[in-house]
C-alpha cells in the first residue's frame, strides 16, 4: 500500500510540473506573438508614410526637381498599405498572426511654401551637381582676379582720397592767395585817392593851391607858408595905420574943442578922406582864399587819410586772418595727402589667395607693376614742408608791410592835420610824403593785383598743378562718356510690354506678396539706378566686381547655401535672351514675357517687363565697367600724373564697357579682360550676380511665386511631411488575464481589451 501512494505522489507532481510549463510556453507564445505583432505593425505603419510619400507631383518633380504630395488622397494610400500587411483569410499559410487595423490617419505638413523647407529641398537638389558645375564653368575661369580687383580697388580708393585731400590743399591755397590779394588790393584802394602811384616828385617850389594828395600838400607848404606869413604882415600894418589914424583922429578933436573952432572944422577934408582910402587898399590881404583853401584842403586830407588807413587796417586784418587760416587748411589736406600716400605704398601687391601672382594669372604682372608704380607716384603729389614754411612766412611779410604802410599813413595825417597855421615842417611834410609814396609804389608793386610776390606765388601754385587742367578736360571726357552710357541702358527701361505680359507680371506679384506674407518675411525693394557721377559709378562698380570674384573663389572653399541657390536658379529657370535685347536697343519690339526672364525676376524683383532686364544690364555694365578700368590703369599709366591716370582710366573703362556690351549682345560671348583671355556669356554673369544676390527670403517668395504661375500649384497646399498613425490589435490565444497582469509588471507597449491585444504607432517622414 505504501509503494502505491508514493507512485501516486509522483503523478501528481508531474502533472503540475507538466501543467506549470504548459502555462510557461503559452504564456511565452502570446508573448512570443505580441511582440511580432508590435514589430510587424511597426513595419507596416512606417510603410505607409512612405507609400505616401512615394505618391508625389511628377509636373513639379521633372520641372524643378522639387518633391510635394501628389496624387491619390493620403489617407486612402495609408490604409490601404497597412491592410496589405495583414494575411489574406483564404490564405494557405496558418495565420500565427491575424492582427486587425482598428483606426488609421495620415496627417500632411510642412508646405513647400515655407521658405525653410524649400531652401532644404533646394540644397539638397544642387548639393552634388552645384560645385561641379561652378568649377567647370566658371570659378577656375574667374580664379585669381579678385586679387587683383580687390588690389585696384584700394588703389582707386587711395588715389580718390588722395585727389579729394588735394582739390582741398589747392583749393585753400588759392583762397590764401586770394586773401593776399583782397588784402593788397584793400589797402591800394583805400589809400589811392591820397597817395599817387608812381610816385610824384617831392619839391617845395610848387604854388599853393588844390590839396587832395599827399605830395600836394608837401610840394605847396612852403608857398603857403609865404603867402599866410605876407597876409599876416598885412593885416597887422593895417592895424597899425589905423591905430595910427584913430590917434590923429582923436588930436583934432582935442584941438578943436580948445580952440572953439566952429563944425566946420569937424570936417575932413577932401584930401583925407581919398589918401586914408588908397592906404587901405594897397595894404589888404591878398591871399586869404588862397591860405584858406590850403587849410581846409590839408585838413580834408589828414581826415580822409585817417579814415582810409583806418578802414584799410580793418579790411587787412581780416583778409590776414582768412590767408592764414585758408594755409592751415592747405597744410592739413598736405599731411593727409603724406599720409594716405604712406597707406597706399603700404598696400600688397594683388594675387589669387594662397598663390603668387605670375604672368599667366588672370592678373598680368604688368597690372601689378602698374598699380604698385601708381601708388608710389601718388606720394610725389604730396609739398615738401619747407613749401608751407616759407609760404607762411610770405603771409607774415605781406602783413607786416601792409602794418608798416598804414602806420606811415596814419603818422602822415597828424601832420598834414597840424600844418595850419604852422612854419617850418615843410621838410618833414616832404620827407614824409615822399617815404609814404615809396612804401606805398612798393607795397602794390609786390602785393598788388599784379604784384611781382603774388605773381610769383602763383606760378609756384601753377608748377605742381601742370596737368589739372588735362586732368580738367578727362573729367569732362568721362562725364560726357557716362551720360552715354545711361542714355543706352535707358532704352532698356520703360518698355510696357503687351497687356497680356503685364496682367502676367500682376499675377506674379500677387503671388509672391502671397508667400512673403505667409512667411511674415519683410519685402525688400530693388535699385537699378545709375549714379549721377563717373566717379561714384566707378566705386560703385569696383566694389560690386571685387565682392563677386571673392565670392567665386569662396564658393570654391566652403560657403554653400548662396552657391546653390545661384546654380538651382540658373539650371532651371529662363534666362533672357540677348539677341532680344539688341533688338531692344535698335528700338523695336522684343518679347517681354515672364517666361523668357525668370532668372532675371528672381534676381531683381521688377513687377514689370523690362526692368528686370535693364537691371541685370545695369550691373553687367558695372562688373564690365570695373574690369575695364583695372585694364585703362595699365594703358593710361603712361600720363605719369597719378590723378590724371585715374580719371583717364575710368574714361577708358567707360568707353570700353559700353563696346562690350554691344559685343555681348552682337557676339553673346566677350573676353574677360585684355590680360585674362577667357571668353564669357550671359549666363555666366547671372550666375555672379546670383552668388551675390542670390538666396534671400525675397528671391526664394520670387521663385516659388514663377512656378506656382508655371505648374498651377499652391505651394501652401504642397506639403513634404506627413506623419501616419495605426492602431491594430492581435487576439491572445491562452491566457489574456494573466497577459494583462504580467504587463502590469512590465510594459508591453499596448492594453488587453476583450482577449486582444491593442497597440498604436506612428511613423514620420519628410522628403528632406
Amino acid at each position: 500500500m505504501a509503494k502505491k501512494g508514493s507512485s501516486g505522489s509522483v503523478s501528481i507532481y508531474f502533472i503540475a510540473a507538466t501543467a506549470a510549463l504548459v502555462l510557461v510556453t503559452a504564456v511565452l507564445i502570446d508573448f512570443a506573438r505580441v511582440a511580432a505583432f508590435r514589430k510587424q505593425s511597426e513595419l507596416a505603419v512606417k510603410s505607409g508614410v512612405r507609400s505616401v510619400l512615394s505618391s508625389f507631383d511628377p509636373v513639379l518633380y521633372s520641372r524643378y526637381g522639387l518633391f510635394v504630395r501628389g496624387g491619390e488622397p493620403a489617407d486612402r494610400i495609408f490604409t490601404d498599405t497597412v491592410n496589405g500587411n495583414v494575411p489574406q483569410a483564404d490564405s494557405a499559410v496558418f495565420p500565427y498572426l491575424d492582427p486587425q487595423w482598428e483606426q488609421t490617419g495620415v496627417t500632411e505638413s510642412r508646405p513647400i511654401a515655407d521658405h525653410v523647407v524649400f531652401r532644404r529641398q533646394v540644397l539638397e537638389e544642387m548639393k552634388y551637381k552645384a560645385p561641379i558645375d561652378l568649377t567647370i564653368e566658371l570659378a577656375e575661369r574667374l580664379r585669381g582676379m579678385s586679387g587683383m580687383m580687390e588690389e585696384t580697388a584700394m588703389t582707386v580708393d587711395a588715389l580718390e582720397r588722395m585727389q579729394q585731400a588735394y582739390d582741398r590743399r589747392e583749393e585753400a591755397l588759392d583762397r590764401a592767395l586770394e586773401e593776399q590779394r583782397i588784402y593788397g588790393d584793400a589797402v591800394r584802394a583805400s589809400l589811392a585817392e591820397e597817395i599817387p602811384n608812381p610816385p610824384v616828385q617831392v619839391s617845395p617850389v610848387a604854388a599853393t593851391g588844390n590839396v587832395s594828395r599827399v605830395e600836394e600838400v608837401a610840394n605847396q607848404y612852403d608857398d603857403y607858408v609865404t603867402k599866410r606869413l605876407d597876409d599876416e604882415a598885412r593885416r597887422q600894418a593895417i592895424l597899425a595905420r589905423e591905430e595910427e589914424r584913430r590917434k590923429r583922429e582923436e588930436e583934432r578933436k582935442s584941438q578943436a574943442k580948445e580952440g572953439g573952432g566952429d563944425s566946420g572944422d569937424d570936417q575932413p577934408t577932401e584930401e583925407q578922406p581919398k589918401e586914408e582910402s588908397a592906404i587901405e587898399e594897397a595894404d589888404k590881404p591878398r591871399y586869404e582864399a588862397i591860405v584858406s583853401g590850403y587849410e581846409t584842403g590839408a585838413s580834408r586830407l589828414a581826415s580822409a587819410l585817417a579814415v582810409d588807413a583806418e578802414a584799410a587796417r580793418s579790411e587787412s586784418e581780416a583778409a590776414f586772418n582768412d590767408a592764414r587760416e585758408a594755409w592751415l587748411e592747405a597744410k592739413e589736406a598736405n599731411e593727409e595727402m603724406s599720409r594716405i600716400a604712406s597707406e597706399a605704398a603700404s598696400i600688397k601687391r594683388g594675387a589669387p589667395k594662397g598663390e603668387v601672382v605670375t604672368a599667366d594669372s588672370a592678373s598680368s604682372a604688368e597690372q601689378v607693376q602698374a598699380m604698385a608704380d601708381l601708388r608710389r607716384k601718388a606720394a610725389e603729389m604730396v609739398l615738401v614742408p619747407q613749401f608751407f614754411t616759407q609760404y607762411e612766412a610770405e603771409i607774415d611779410r605781406q602783413y607786416e608791410h601792409g602794418t608798416a604802410l598804414l602806420g606811415q599813413a596814419g603818422a602822415f595825417s597828424a601832420l598834414a592835420a597840424s600844418v595850419a597855421g604852422s612854419t617850418g615842417k615843410g621838410e618833414s611834410l616832404r620827407s614824409g610824403a615822399d617815404r609814404l609814396q615809396r612804401e606805398y609804389a612798393d607795397f602794390i608793386g609786390a602785393y598788388g593785383s599784379a604784384g611781382s610776390i603774388l605773381s610769383e606765388r602763383a606760378a609756384v601754385f601753377q608748377a605742381h598743378r601742370s596737368q589739372d587742367e588735362e586732368r580738367k578736360q578727362e573729367e569732362e571726357k568721362a562725364n560726357s562718356e557716362w551720360a552715354g552710357a545711361k542714355q543706352l541702358l535707358g532704352m532698356l527701361t520703360g518698355r510696357s510690354g503687351t497687356p497680356e505680359e503685364r496682367a502676367v507680371f500682376d499675377r506674379l506679384q500677387q503671388l509672391y506678396e502671397d508667400n512673403l506674407k505667409w512667411n511674415e518675411a519683410e519685402e525688400e525693394y530693388a535699385d537699378s539706378k545709375q549714379a549721377n557721377d563717373p566717379d561714384q559709378g566707378r566705386d560703385e562698380a569696383v566694389s560690386l566686381s571685387g565682392n563677386l570674384l571673392s565670392i567665386v573663389e569662396d564658393s570654391l572653399i566652403g560657403t554653400r547655401d548662396q552657391l546653390y541657390f545661384s546654380e538651382y536658379a540658373i539650371s532651371r529657370m529662363s534666362r533672357y535672351d540677348p539677341a532680344y535685347v539688341k533688338e531692344l536697343l535698335r528700338g523695336e519690339e522684343a518679347p517681354l514675357s515672364i517666361d523668357s526672364q525668370q532668372t532675371e525676376y528672381i534676381l531683381y524683383g521688377f513687377h514689370n517687363p523690362s526692368g528686370n532686364i535693364a537691371a541685370a544690364y545695369g550691373e553687367i555694365f558695372a562688373f564690365r565697367l570695373a574690369v575695364r578700368t583695372m585694364e585703362g590703369f595699365v594703358e593710361c599709366s603712361k600720363l605719369g600724373h597719378p590723378l590724371l591716370v585715374l580719371v583717364a582710366a575710368l574714361v577708358y573703362g567707360i568707353r570700353n564697357a559700353i563696346a562690350d556690351l554691344n559685343a555681348l549682345v552682337d557676339k553673346g560671348t566677350i573676353q574677360l579682360s585684355k590680360y585674362a583671355k577667357v571668353a564669357t556669356n550671359y549666363t555666366d554673369y547671372l550666375r555672379l550676380f546670383m552668388l551675390l544676390h542670390g538666396g534671400s527670403g525675397n528671391q526664394m517668395a520670387r521663385m516659388i511665386a514663377i512656378m506656382e504661375l508655371e505648374t498651377g500649384v499652391s505651394f501652401q497646399e504642397a506639403y513634404t511631411y506627413a506623419s501616419g498613425e495605426g492602431t491594430a490589435s492581435v487576439k491572445l490565444w491562452f491566457f489574456p488575464g494573466l497577459v494583462r497582469m504580467l504587463g502590469g509588471s512590465g510594459d508591453l507597449g499596448g492594453t488587453v481589451r476583450g482577449g486582444r491585444y491593442e497597440a498604436t504607432y506612428s511613423a514620420d517622414y519628410s522628403y528632406q
